[in-house]
Protein backbone atom coordinates (compact mmCIF):
# COMPACT_ATOMS: atom_id res chain seq x y z
CA UNK A 1 0.00 0.00 0.00
CA UNK A 2 1.62 3.63 -0.77
CA UNK A 3 2.75 5.72 2.12
CA UNK A 4 0.17 7.55 3.50
CA UNK A 5 -2.96 5.29 2.59
CA UNK A 6 -4.69 3.15 5.20
CA UNK A 7 -7.45 0.34 5.87
CA UNK A 8 -9.15 0.22 9.24
CA UNK A 9 -12.59 -0.35 10.75
CA UNK A 10 -14.42 3.00 11.08
CA UNK A 11 -15.20 4.43 15.02
CA UNK A 12 -18.00 5.98 16.33
CA UNK A 13 -15.53 9.20 16.82
CA UNK A 14 -15.23 8.93 12.23
CA UNK A 15 -19.19 9.49 11.97
CA UNK A 16 -18.73 13.49 10.74
CA UNK A 17 -16.39 12.00 7.94
CA UNK A 18 -18.33 8.70 7.29
CA UNK A 19 -21.31 11.25 6.72
CA UNK A 20 -19.89 13.37 4.36
CA UNK A 21 -18.20 10.48 2.53
CA UNK A 22 -21.43 8.44 2.80
CA UNK A 23 -23.22 11.53 1.03
CA UNK A 24 -21.21 12.84 -1.35
CA UNK A 25 -21.09 8.75 -3.15
CA UNK A 26 -25.10 9.02 -2.95
CA UNK A 27 -24.41 12.69 -4.55
CA UNK A 28 -22.22 11.69 -7.24
CA UNK A 29 -23.58 8.42 -7.94
CA UNK A 30 -27.18 8.11 -7.00
CA UNK A 31 -28.27 4.94 -9.47
CA UNK A 32 -24.82 3.18 -7.48
CA UNK A 33 -26.84 2.58 -4.24
CA UNK A 34 -30.13 1.83 -2.73
CA UNK A 35 -30.50 4.45 -0.32
CA UNK A 36 -30.52 8.34 -2.00
CA UNK A 37 -29.06 11.88 -0.53
CA UNK A 38 -32.44 13.02 0.20
CA UNK A 39 -32.98 9.98 2.25
CA UNK A 40 -29.82 10.81 4.39
CA UNK A 41 -29.00 14.27 4.47
CA UNK A 42 -30.97 15.23 6.94
CA UNK A 43 -30.46 12.67 9.55
CA UNK A 44 -28.77 13.07 12.69
CA UNK A 45 -24.80 12.59 13.19
CA UNK A 46 -26.24 10.11 15.74
CA UNK A 47 -27.50 7.66 12.62
CA UNK A 48 -24.41 7.66 11.01
CA UNK A 49 -22.53 6.70 13.99
CA UNK A 50 -25.22 4.25 14.93
CA UNK A 51 -24.29 2.86 11.82
CA UNK A 52 -20.81 2.09 12.63
CA UNK A 53 -21.73 0.79 15.76
CA UNK A 54 -23.01 -2.10 14.47
CA UNK A 55 -22.22 -5.22 16.18
CA UNK A 56 -18.78 -7.77 15.20
CA UNK A 57 -18.12 -9.14 12.80
CA UNK A 58 -20.08 -6.53 11.04
CA UNK A 59 -17.76 -3.25 10.11
CA UNK A 60 -17.27 -0.74 8.10
CA UNK A 61 -13.86 -0.09 6.76
CA UNK A 62 -11.98 3.41 5.83
CA UNK A 63 -9.57 4.07 3.56
CA UNK A 64 -7.55 6.93 4.84
CA UNK A 65 -5.01 8.74 2.65
CA UNK A 66 -3.22 10.95 4.87
CA UNK A 67 -5.62 10.94 7.70
CA UNK A 68 -8.30 11.90 5.34
CA UNK A 69 -11.27 10.21 5.24
CA UNK A 70 -11.46 8.93 1.25
CA UNK A 71 -13.55 5.57 0.74
CA UNK A 72 -16.01 3.42 2.57
CA UNK A 73 -16.97 -0.41 2.44
CA UNK A 74 -19.61 -1.80 4.46
CA UNK A 75 -19.44 -5.85 6.02
CA UNK A 76 -22.69 -7.59 7.35
CA UNK A 77 -23.83 -11.20 8.19
CA UNK A 78 -26.99 -12.03 7.51
CA UNK A 79 -29.84 -12.32 9.80
CA UNK A 80 -30.81 -16.14 11.39
CA UNK A 81 -29.23 -18.92 12.01
CA UNK A 82 -29.36 -20.65 8.62
CA UNK A 83 -27.94 -18.05 6.96
CA UNK A 84 -24.97 -16.59 9.35
CA UNK A 85 -22.48 -18.04 6.74
CA UNK A 86 -23.35 -15.61 4.21
CA UNK A 87 -21.57 -11.72 4.21
CA UNK A 88 -22.71 -8.83 2.45
CA UNK A 89 -20.25 -6.61 1.26
CA UNK A 90 -22.06 -2.75 0.47
CA UNK A 91 -21.95 0.94 -0.01
CA UNK A 92 -18.17 0.65 -1.08
CA UNK A 93 -17.47 4.26 -2.39
CA UNK A 94 -14.61 6.43 -2.93
CA UNK A 95 -14.67 10.21 -2.68
CA UNK A 96 -14.31 11.56 -6.43
CA UNK A 97 -10.93 13.46 -6.02
CA UNK A 98 -9.51 10.05 -4.85
CA UNK A 99 -10.53 7.84 -7.75
CA UNK A 100 -8.08 6.21 -9.63
CA UNK A 101 -5.92 5.06 -6.96
CA UNK A 102 -6.77 1.89 -6.14
CA UNK A 103 -8.70 3.03 -2.69
CA UNK A 104 -11.71 0.84 -4.20
CA UNK A 105 -10.07 -1.95 -5.11
CA UNK A 106 -8.02 -1.83 -1.69
CA UNK A 107 -11.50 -1.41 0.20
CA UNK A 108 -13.36 -4.82 -1.56
CA UNK A 109 -9.41 -6.62 -0.91
CA UNK A 110 -10.00 -5.59 2.91
CA UNK A 111 -13.70 -6.51 2.70
CA UNK A 112 -12.76 -10.08 1.90
CA UNK A 113 -9.69 -11.04 4.24
CA UNK A 114 -12.58 -9.83 7.09
CA UNK A 115 -15.17 -11.52 5.56
CA UNK A 116 -12.73 -14.98 5.03
CA UNK A 117 -12.42 -15.29 8.95
CA UNK A 118 -15.83 -15.22 9.19
CA UNK A 119 -17.97 -16.26 6.67
CA UNK A 120 -17.61 -19.00 3.65
CA UNK A 121 -19.74 -17.06 1.33
CA UNK A 122 -19.73 -13.31 0.53
CA UNK A 123 -22.16 -11.54 -1.19
CA UNK A 124 -22.60 -8.05 -3.79
CA UNK A 125 -24.69 -6.24 -5.88
CA UNK A 126 -23.56 -4.12 -8.58
CA UNK A 127 -25.60 -1.89 -11.03
CA UNK A 128 -25.18 -3.97 -14.47
CA UNK A 129 -23.91 -0.78 -16.25
CA UNK A 130 -21.21 0.62 -13.44
CA UNK A 131 -18.52 -1.31 -15.58
CA UNK A 132 -15.49 -0.18 -13.12
CA UNK A 133 -17.47 -1.52 -10.28
CA UNK A 134 -18.38 -4.89 -11.83
CA UNK A 135 -14.33 -4.92 -12.77
CA UNK A 136 -13.16 -4.56 -9.33
CA UNK A 137 -15.45 -7.16 -8.55
CA UNK A 138 -14.73 -9.84 -11.13
CA UNK A 139 -10.90 -9.17 -10.10
CA UNK A 140 -11.34 -9.98 -6.72
CA UNK A 141 -12.97 -13.53 -7.83
CA UNK A 142 -16.80 -12.69 -7.54
CA UNK A 143 -18.78 -14.82 -9.68
CA UNK A 144 -22.07 -13.30 -10.80
CA UNK A 145 -25.07 -16.01 -10.09
CA UNK A 146 -28.06 -13.66 -11.68
CA UNK A 147 -29.72 -10.24 -12.32
CA UNK A 148 -32.09 -8.41 -10.63
CA UNK A 149 -34.52 -6.70 -13.62
CA UNK A 150 -35.29 -3.01 -12.45
CA UNK A 151 -33.83 -3.37 -9.06
CA UNK A 152 -33.65 0.51 -8.72
CA UNK A 153 -35.44 3.33 -10.40
CA UNK A 154 -33.17 6.72 -10.34
CA UNK A 155 -34.25 10.40 -11.86
CA UNK A 156 -36.80 8.71 -14.14
CA UNK A 157 -35.06 4.98 -15.20
CA UNK A 158 -34.76 1.32 -14.03
CA UNK A 159 -31.10 -0.47 -13.21
CA UNK A 160 -30.29 -3.58 -13.15
CA UNK A 161 -28.45 -5.32 -10.45
CA UNK A 162 -25.82 -8.18 -10.80
CA UNK A 163 -26.00 -10.69 -7.67
CA UNK A 164 -22.34 -11.29 -7.28
CA UNK A 165 -21.06 -14.67 -5.04
CA UNK A 166 -17.28 -15.33 -3.56
CA UNK A 167 -16.92 -18.46 -1.56
CA UNK A 168 -14.41 -16.47 0.46
CA UNK A 169 -13.24 -19.89 2.23
CA UNK A 170 -12.02 -20.60 -1.18
CA UNK A 171 -10.28 -17.02 -1.86
CA UNK A 172 -7.27 -16.12 -1.20
CA UNK A 173 -7.36 -12.37 -1.12
CA UNK A 174 -3.99 -10.20 -1.77
CA UNK A 175 -4.36 -7.36 0.37
CA UNK A 176 -2.44 -4.41 -1.68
Amino acid sequence: MPAGVAIRRLEPADAAAFRDVRLAGLTDAPAAFGSSVEEEADKPLAFFEARIAMPPPGAIFGAFVDGRLAGIARFSVAAGVKKQHIGEMTSVSVLTAFRGRGLATRLVDHVIAHASRHVVVLRATVVATNGPARAIYLKAGFQPFGVEPRALFVDGRYYDEELLNLDVDRAAPVLS
